[in-house]
């Protein structure tokens, strides 16, 4: 979980990012999935392999590259600067482990849509 609130795993102190803003999962084998949690000042992304016109682009849900730029809110940075402030190191292969060697999972309230497969916010 990514926001502002001190309970989220990666907290981001900044106005513009909502308490819970987005959530980072990284899958079994080792992808990145980035999901906007309705926050109000949203989520974009700017990927590394960027298009012509290097726009930045609302990301709801789906998968980014370690290099990718993020914004979340007014607050700029890369998905692997998310994973490093997260206690994680960036292996060359491009896989990711806690500094115990214990493979790092960040934490998260999610659970998938059983119609759509969509991963959705679990409602308390």
């Amino acid at each position: 979980m990514i926001g502002r609130s001190h309970a989220a795993d990666i907290v981001i102190a900044e106005a513009s990012v909502a308490a819970c803003h987005a959530e980072l999962v990284i899958t079994d084998d080792g992808r990145h999935h980035l999901t906007d949690c309705a926050s109000g000042n949203g989520t974009w992304r700017r990927p590394v392999r960027a298009l012509a016109d290097g726009k930045w682009r609302p990301i709801r849900q789906g998968f980014v590259h370690l290099d990718d730029e993020v914004r979340l809110g007014e607050h700029c940075c890369t998905v692997r600067d998310l994973i490093a402030v997260a206690g994680a190191t960036v292996l060359p292969d491009g896989g990711d482990s806690r500094t115990d060697t214990e493979p790092y999972r960040p934490r998260g309230r999610v659970e998938r849509d059983p119609v759509t497969g969509e991963i959705v916010r679990r409602r308390s």
